[in-house]
């Protein structure tokens, strides 16, 4: 959090693209009797990207109130502008009415009046202001203010308010003098209502879809400025989720989760085993994800499935995930066939062997090439991202599979869920796909920031704008990855298929090998003492 600031902003610096959008806002107001008296440029106290975003501010002078119109995210073509109304009065009160952010407010605000609804209909929310003021004029005299003296009272107000949070020890100084953190109790009871808040939101966003069918001017058709602007926000937030300080609490938060849950189904040596070659096998793609240049490298152990090593790198290139992908299960793979080769004597311990076994299955079975599995999307980004229909197919082949061997493991039915909408995002991108590969061989996007603008375009034109912006989001993401492995050397692919190809033959030769000797071994303890027996009699003198 930081300290809001307001400022006057003068038309020749606002975009024309916000312009042009904000006459929506401003002729649905005038209907109720407001005038456009200025833009803003205004610091919001949560601190975003971007730091600045452009308001306009109106005012109704009958009711000597002011409407302050910003944009809401995330960016929805049914519930794009966030409307509050403002009244001052006399004794230094303030009566604010706003349409769902009620849910976002800590606490109370001094000498704020503060009523939230939430309504699909900017004339019920105008209402309720006018019904809430006419009840405060009975023993309250509202002020007259000047667009300036208003916003500077209400810049004023606010820092009073992070003040008012300081003294209660509910936000704390960070590093940065100026910005301010969340008390972690807090934050929890904060998370909680913003969600309640959010199903409330869907729920307006679904009546005015209801009304867009009969009002075709409801639905605002976003500017792919706009869009782009909402992407990179999105992003900065993705990448601000989790507090580096707070990384290690989740690895060790998730680890012992890991082990209560496993306790079950595994002996302490199995289990010590098994933790040991997730850590070998992850610890393989952080490795290859730090020389790749990825940032943000984390692991999270997951409950009855294993583990996950996650980072980011939005420009990866097509060798770079490549690497990332075989890092994780040709490590352990290698070391599971030594010990296995290497001890494959009988008087050796048998957690070696254990070892030897849990390593080379786990890994194996990483590499072969099913979705979502690490060789799977070794496939999947070497052949089939650039036959986008293909790619569809093999994902729903993928969850066929995860689902088939979910019915001996029941844990793995948790990720038909991610597949089954990973295989909806695919299917969308593919049909859009064919016409991003024309537009870019005529006219080749020169930097992120057009291929963004391209992406968001080519949204607009297959009407996939009015989906969700978290579809939105999601669907750029995986078009953005194709792009970089479709416009990749094929000369590139043959290389790394190939790798992958002598990877999987080895591992799978190697495997059995190692296996088979041992599994000669492994006769059934009567048959190996009738042996003995026979061959001991045998050697008595005398006995035939």
């Amino acid at each position: 959090m930081q300290y809001p600031s307001y400022q006057v902003q003068v038309v020749e610096n606002i975009p024309s693209y916000l312009q042009k959008l904000f006459l929506v806002p401003i002729q649905e107001l005038q209907e109720f009797g407001f005038e456009p008296c200025c833009f803003l440029q205004v610091k919001p106290m949560l601190k975003v990207y971007p730091n600045t975003a452009s308001e306009i501010l109106l005012y109704n002078e009958p009711f000597n109130c002011y409407a302050k119109v910003g944009i809401r995210h995330p960016i929805e073509p049914l519930n794009l502008f966030d409307i509050e109304f403002y009244t001052f009065f006399k004794d230094k009160t303030c009566l604010v009415t706003t349409n769902g952010k009620g849910n976002t407010v800590i606490g109370k605000i001094p000498f704020f009046i503060m009523q939230d609804f939430y309504t699909a209909q900017t004339s019920l929310q105008w209402q309720y202001h006018q019904g809430r003021l006419r009840q405060l004029k009975t023993h309250k005299i509202p002020k007259l203010l000047s667009p300036e003296a208003f916003i500077q009272a209400l810049q004023v107000y606010l820092q009073n308010y992070l003040n008012s949070l300081i003294k209660l020890k509910y936000i704390s100084p960070g590093a940065n003098r100026n910005l301010f953190r969340l008390n972690s109790k807090l934050a929890l009871k904060l998370t909680h209502k913003i969600i309640q808040g959010n199903n409330q939101s869907a729920n307006i966003v679904k009546q005015r879809r209801e009304q867009a069918k009969n009002e075709t001017k409801l639905a605002v058709e976003i500017p792919i400025e706009l869009e782009v602007e909402g992407f990179r926000r999105m992003e900065k937030l993705q990448r601000g989720l989790i507090d580096k300080k707070m990384r290690p609490w989740m690895i060790l938060g998730s680890f012992i989760l890991f082990v209560v849950t496993s306790t079950k189904y595994f002996g302490t040596q199995t289990l010590i085993i098994f933790i040991a070659a997730l850590i070998i096998h992850e610890g393989g793609h952080l490795f290859a994800m730090k020389l790749c240049g990825y940032r943000d490298g984390s692991l999270l152990f997951l409950p009855f499935l294993g583990a996950v090593a996650t980072a980011r790198k939005d420009d990866a290139t097509i060798t770079q995930r490549f690497c990332v992908s075989l890092a994780g299960p040709l490590p352990g793979l290698i070391l599971g066939i030594l010990l296995a080769i290497f001890f494959k004597d009988a008087s050796y311990s048998s957690w070696i062997k254990q070892a030897s076994w849990i390593l080379i299955c786990l890994n194996l079975f990483n590499l072969l090439p099913i979705y979502p599995l690490d060789g799977g999307q070794i496939v999947d980004i070497l052949l089939f991202s650039r036959f986008p229909y293909s790619d569809v197919f093999f994902k729903a082949f993928g969850a066929i599979i995860i689902s088939l061997l979910g019915i001996a493991h029941p844990a793995l039915f948790v990720l038909t869920i991610p597949l089954a909408l990973n295989i909806i995002y695919s299917y969308r991108a593919a049909k859009i796909n064919s016409e991003l590969h024309k537009s870019f061989r005529t006219n080749p996007p020169s930097n992120q920031e057009n291929i963004l603008y391209c992406l968001f375009k080519n949204l607009q034109q297959f009407d996939y704008h009015y989906l969700p912006f978290n579809s939105r989001y999601l669907l750029v993401k995986n078009l953005i990855e194709r792009y970089h492995c479709f416009y990749s050397k094929r000369i590139t692919k043959v290389i790394l298929a190939s790798v992958y190809c002598v990877s999987l033959f080895i591992g799978i030769l190697g495997s059995w090998q190692a296996i088979v000797p041992n599994s000669v071994n492994f006769v059934p303890k009567f048959a190996q003492t009738s042996a003995d027996y026979i061959r001991i009699h045998q050697e008595i003198p005398g006995k035939q």
